[in-house]
């Protein structure tokens, strides 16, 4: 019985050997497209982490590529993220120079919206890394929550988001992987508040981990 079982064995794995040497081992596909949902965690810098010293993770991101030939695609990106951070006896000075003493919270939602052009250097394996450059604008509101008064701003922006990251497909042949990223976004924005806090071109860092599907 051990004998006949391990010429069975034997025979399976030379038939197996015989299948994969006649058909040549493949590179998968270049994909068409393909479409991302992914988490953000926004870093902010200079004025920008004066504002909010925090680190966020309350964030989002709706992402869409098209291959034009090769490596080359083009898309979009459409987000949604929020920084905040309580400050505890701080001193706020109102336009008729009154001064208030209290905690305070501050905290900007972002929705930005990008055109995006981007390289693959591998578009047909299963990890491909990339470098893109997404161009677009971001809507902004700047809040700042002193006891029961809410004084807020609302700013439209250009922004410029330079981006490194891969697309990991889950098999050879997967329709679906993961992405990862990180980028570094510079803007327009100001935060402007009397003569509290005054501070322009807005930048932070994002990391952003997410699904795709992809489409061949």
């Amino acid at each position: 019985m051990k004998k006949i079982l391990l010429m069975l064995a034997v025979f399976v794995f030379m038939t197996g050997l015989a299948q994969s040497q006649d058909k040549p081992a493949s590179l998968g596909y270049t994909p068409s497209s393909y479409y991302t949902f992914s988490w953000n965690t926004t870093f902010t810098m200079g004025d920008f982490n004066k504002w909010v010293g925090n680190a966020s993770p309350a964030g989002f991101d709706l992402g869409g590529r098209y291959f034009i030939k090769g490596g080359l695609a083009a898309g979009f990106n459409i987000s949604w993220q929020r920084v905040g951070e309580i400050y505890n006896n701080t001193t706020f000075y109102g336009s008729a120079g009154q001064a208030i003493t209290a905690t305070n919270y501050r905290f900007t939602w972002m929705v930005p919206f990008q055109g995006v052009i981007a390289y693959h250097l591998m578009p047909e394996k299963m990890v491909s890394p990339y470098l893109s450059l997404g161009i677009g604008g971001d809507y902004m509101e700047h809040h700042l929550m002193i006891q029961e008064y809410d004084i807020y701003k609302t700013r439209w922006d250009f922004s410029l988001t330079p981006e490194v990251g891969a697309l990991i497909r889950f098999g050879n042949f997967s329709q679906w992987g993961a992405l990862i990223a990180f980028n570094y976004k510079w803007t327009t924005n100001k935060i402007e508040f009397t003569n509290n806090w005054s501070s322009k071109d807005l930048q932070m860092l994002n990391l952003k981990v997410g699904l795709a599907m992809i489409i061949r």
